[in-house]
């Protein structure tokens, strides 16, 4: 099929292509998410907890598998040129997806993963690459990713720092788990109550 539509291919090495995605990638695409952000996943629920990190998710009812192979299928529909994929002998192993916004002449990288059998091999950086000489053609001047500091995220922040994004602040996003009345978030005797405010002030 991919010998019959050339213009799908970015680019080739080594036996890999590097190609934008068609609808019949897209059951590979929600295996290959669930494998590479499982572990990430992992590592977010040891941080702030399971009933916390349940809690704090847009979908809560909704598996976070779901929610996420959901998302990359939502980039696929939304803007089909901004999913590309790495597959060597007719399998996928390695995806990514970005957004353009071209009236504010930027793009951000979104989701984006390698399989672990395919990892240390320079196919994320080859990838992303691809992906910003392809937004500079394009005349975007500006580019963002984001990334955790966790210890999971170690070798993205290292592929970003590849490729060249050299410009970065911190966040820190700060969780609580109400129930718990934790040191500090409850009001002490003495205290003076806050007075709720009774009636519409339009009266």
């Amino acid at each position: 099929m991919l010998n019959e539509n050339r213009s799908l291919i970015i680019a080739e090495r080594n036996g890999v292509i590097l190609r934008r995605a068609q609808d019949c990638d897209l059951p590979s695409l929600d295996k290959i998410v669930v494998i590479c952000y499982t572990p990430i996943y992992d590592s977010y629920v040891q941080v702030v907890g399971k009933e916390c990190a349940h809690g704090l998710r847009r979908n809560p009812e909704v598996d976070w598998r779901v929610e996420k192979t959901n998302r990359v299928r939502k980039a696929y529909e939304e803007q089909p040129d901004g999913v590309w994929v790495l597959e060597r002998d007719g399998v996928v192993f390695g995806f990514v997806t970005f957004a353009v916004q071209r009236e504010r002449n930027r793009a951000w990288i979104e989701e984006n993963g390698v399989l672990p059998e395919h990892r240390g091999q320079g196919w994320a950086t080859f990838m992303l690459r691809h992906v910003l000489q392809h937004l500079r053609k394009e005349g975007i001047r500006f580019v963002s990713v984001e990334v955790d500091l966790d210890d999971v995220h170690r070798p993205a922040r290292r592929v970003y720092r590849a490729v060249g994004f050299d410009r970065h602040h911190h966040i820190a996003i700060y969780h609580q788990d109400l129930e718990r009345h934790n040191p500090g978030s409850t009001l002490k005797p003495g205290d003076k109550d806050t007075v709720e405010p009774t009636g519409s002030s339009d009266a």
